[in-house]
């Protein structure tokens, strides 16, 4: 009987900021490497970082990839935070707001670290969504991804005086079911993008890899996902 030796691999650093520090948990694959690998920064939605986050941030570490899981809350900025994500991130999400300002540096520090090859992805989540959508239009964000996100609030998650047209690639999962995400608004994002924007839909209500985490199109999210990043991050290589 051969035993799997494999355990998880988290570390904690704190990122110091113009703003504040943040804290950030670090997933590495649980098999040592000397390689430099892709970077993905996976963004916690309103419930703050939960354990069925940190799962998701080790299989992408075992799949190969070096993963950031920042605290959004760190240091008791809940209200903080929370007003953010709901004035500026639902509402306006100004590209030079404070919060997407935190998010280019905690980018830009990923990217930087000596493990990453500096091949960059992203995933955000409801109110998160926001700063993916912002982070998409960065040179080298090449595989951002955003579930459930809230549209509910105006528009398409950016200022109407903003556009997305610096936008290059993006893939988006939404729920049919979700009153956070009207059918007319997510129908005019997508229009908006065309052929830069690889949609789906699922009838399949909030929290997708959280609350309906045990639903089967839960596994075809995540297996969309991965495979999302597989090809941007490892294989389109030119």
């Amino acid at each position: 009987m051969i035993l799997d030796r494999r355990m998880p691999k988290m570390e904690l650093k704190t990122i110091s900021l113009p703003t504040r520090q943040i804290e950030i948990e670090v997933y590495t694959s649980s098999t040592e490497t000397s390689e430099n690998v892709p970077a993905i920064l996976l963004l916690h939605e309103l419930f703050g970082v939960l354990d069925c986050y940190r799962e998701d941030a080790q299989d992408l570490a075992d799949r190969g990839y070096l993963v950031y899981v920042p605290n959004l809350f760190s240091g008791g900025a809940v209200k903080y935070c929370i007003r953010a994500m709901v004035t500026k991130a639902g509402r306006t999400n100004a590209a030079d707001s404070d919060m997407n300002k935190e998010i280019h540096a905690l980018l830009d520090a990923l990217k930087a670290d000596p493990r990453s090859n500096g091949r960059l992805g992203m995933l955000g989540q409801c109110l998160t969504g926001g700063y993916v959508i912002q982070m998409a239009k960065r040179d080298d964000m090449l595989a951002p991804v955003i579930y459930h996100h809230s549209l509910g609030v105006e528009g398409v998650g950016v200022p109407k005086t903003e556009t997305l047209d610096d936008i290059r690639i993006l893939q988006g999962h939404w729920s049919t079911v979700d009153p956070y995400c009207p059918a007319k608004k997510r129908e005019k994002f997508i229009e908006q993008l065309g052929d830069r924007i690889e949609a789906y839909t699922y009838n399949m209500p909030h929290g997708f890899r959280s609350l309906s985490r045990g639903l089967p199109a839960s596994k075809l999210v995540w297996q969309r996902t991965v495979d999302f990043y597989d090809r941007e991050l490892k294989q389109n290589l030119v």
